[in-house]
C-alpha cells in the first residue's frame, strides 16, 4: 500500500481497535481477534463483513509491519500539509536535512509520481517496498474445485491441489546454508539503499549489490540457491459447508504464496464450480 489519501483518511489503529501506541504483540492479537470475526468463512454472502475483513487485512498490512507502521506514523503526523508533499514541500518520508542536503529517497519519487499520474504499470509502491529489507506477506493465490451437485448441497471436506511457492525447509526461508547466516551488506553497511549527493539534494536508491534486502548470503543454500523457496506441489483441505452456490468462494487464511523474510502467508481462494443434476435444480436456497 503506497502512502496515499487513505493514510489521512483512515484511521488504522482505529480499524483494528487498538491505541495509537500499542505494541507488536497488541496490534497481532487486535488483528486476529477481528480476522476471525469477520472472515468470508464464517460471514457467507455477507458484503459489509467481507469489506470490513479487506479493511482489516489492509490496516494490519501497514501498521503490522514496523517499518511500514513507522513510515504511516510520519506521514499522518504532517496533517493536510503533507497531504500531497509533505513538509517543506516534499513528499513525506523523505527524511531531514543531512549536512544542508535534503534527503529524498527514489521510492518517494516514484510514490509522487504514482499519486499525481495514477502510478506505473505495476501500480504504486511504498519507499520501504524499494529496499526490500523488511517483512513481505505473502500473494493471494486463487484455486478452482469442482463439485457435485450433492456434495454442494449437502456440505463435504475435501482437498484442494496447486503448486506454489513454499518455505524452504533446508534453510527455513532464509536462503542461507545450514550452519551459516545472511551478513550485513558492506556496500550499503546493512541499510539496504544507497546516498547520491547532487548539489543540496541526497538522493537514495536500492543498492545493487544487495537488492535493497541490508544482507548478502556469502553461502546460498543448495536446495533453494539462495532464495529461500521452492516451488511444489501441495494439498490444501478444504470445509465446503452445506448450500454453498456455484461461483461462490472460499478464503482459507494464511494457505497462499509463503511470505517472504519472515512475513505472513497469503490467503488462498478457492472458488466452487457446482455440477448440474439429472433430476434437481436449485433456486435460491430451495431445490426444485
Amino acid at each position: 500500500m503506497a502512502p496515499n489519501s487513505d493514510w489521512f483518511e483512515k484511521d488504522f489503529y482505529k480499524v483494528l481497535e487498538v491505541k495509537s501506541d500499542a505494541s507488536e504483540k497488541e496490534i497481532k492479537k487486535s488483528y486476529r481477534s477481528l480476522a476471525a470475526k469477520y472472515h468470508p468463512d464464517r460471514n457467507a454472502d455477507d458484503d459489509a463483513a467481507e469489506k470490513k475483513f479487506k479493511e482489516i487485512s489492509a490496516a494490519y498490512e501497514v501498521i503490522g509491519d514496523p517499518e511500514k507502521r513507522k513510515e504511516y506514523d510520519e506521514v499522518r503526523s504532517l496533517g493536510p500539509i503533507g497531504r500531497g508533499f509533505g513538509s517543506g514541500g516534499f513528499p513525506p518520508g523523505a527524511g531531514g536535512n543531512r549536512g544542508g542536503a535534503r534527503s529524498f529517497d527514489v521510492g518517494d519519487l516514484s510514490d509522487l509520481l504514482g499519486g499525481i499520474f495514477g502510478g506505473g504499470a505495476s501500480g504504486p509502491t511504498t519507499s520501504s517496498q524499494h529496499r526490500a529489507g523488511g517483512p513481505r506477506r505473502g500473494a493471494d493465490l486463487t484455486a478452482t474445485l469442482n463439485l457435485s451437485f450433492a456434495d454442494a448441497v449437502t456440505g463435504v471436506t475435501t482437498s484442494v491441489h496447486l503448486t506454489s511457492d513454499s518455505a524452504c525447509t533446508t534453510c527455513f526461508g532464509s536462503g542461507a546454508a545450514p550452519g551459516s547466516q545472511p551478513e550485513p551488506c558492506r556496500k550499503c553497511g546493512g541499510r539496504g539503499v544507497l546516498d547520491d549527493n547532487q548539489g543540496m539534494f541526497s538522493f537514495s536508491q536500492p543498492c545493487d549489490q544487495c537488492g535493497g534486502r541490508g544482507r548478502v548470503i556469502v553461502n546460498p543454500c543448495t536446495t533453494c540457491s539462495g532464495s529461500g523457496l521452492v516451488r511444489k506441489p501441495r494439498q490444501v483441505k478444504v470445509r465446503i459447508p452445506a448450500g454453498v452456490k456455484n461461483g461462490q468462494k472460499i478464503r482459507l487464511a494464511g494457505k497462499g504464496a509463503s511470505g517472504v523474510n519472515g512475513g505472513p502467508n497469503g490467503d488462498l481462494v478457492v472458488e466452487l464450480r457446482v455440477g448440474r443434476h439429472e433430476i434437481f435444480g436449485r433456486r435460491g436456497n430451495d431445490l426444485t
